[in-house]
């Protein structure tokens, strides 16, 4: 197997990004906040840009999280196949609320632009909703380092209320 194998694989491809929704998102809420206090206005702009941007790789994450299922799910032990799934539920229930985040910084971006003295009100609107999703975001990557990583698996996963997740 070569690098261009590798990055065939949507597996690799989900693990290579997974981390820019959560450490990304962290870091965009600082800008943002920071532009917040220093009323600042190219800051709040950044900030705004760097939340639709590291919110909306979570499209990419879980495309290839759902494309990754299937195989990864056959090379589990059980506990590992119960964190998968718990996983895979976790992401369905936040995923709405980043793929909105995203398009609320995106819009914030364009009334910021408009309406210059919107832009404060509209970013704070965004930095709330961008806590929120980190915690959202936070849950589903707690869930997903369990998988392969017993010795993270301090407690069996939280029972999945639905059938095991279908391609």
């Amino acid at each position: 197997m070569d690098w261009m194998d590798l990055l065939a694989d949507p597996a690799y491809r989900h693990i290579l990004l997974n981390h820019i929704p959560v450490i990304g998102l962290i870091i965009a809420w600082v800008v943002l906040a920071v532009g917040l206090v220093l009323r600042q206005t190219t800051m709040l702009f950044t900030g705004l840009a760097l939340i639709a941007v590291t919110a909306g790789t979570s499209i990419p994450v879980a495309n290839y999280g759902d494309a990754a299922y299937p195989a990864i799910y056959d090379l589990l032990d059980g506990h590992g196949r119960d964190w998968l799934d718990y996983h895979a539920e976790v992401a369905e229930t936040w995923l709405p609320l980043l793929y909105a985040n995203s398009a609320i910084a995106i819009t914030a971006i364009v009334i910021g632009w408009a309406r210059l003295h919107w832009l404060p009100w509209v970013s704070l609107v965004v930095a709330l909703i961008t806590l929120v999703s980190i915690g959202g975001v936070s849950l589903v990557a707690g869930a997903g380092g369990k998988i392969q990583h017993p010795e993270f698996r301090i407690s069996d996963p939280p029972e999945v209320n639905s059938t095991p997740h279908q391609n």
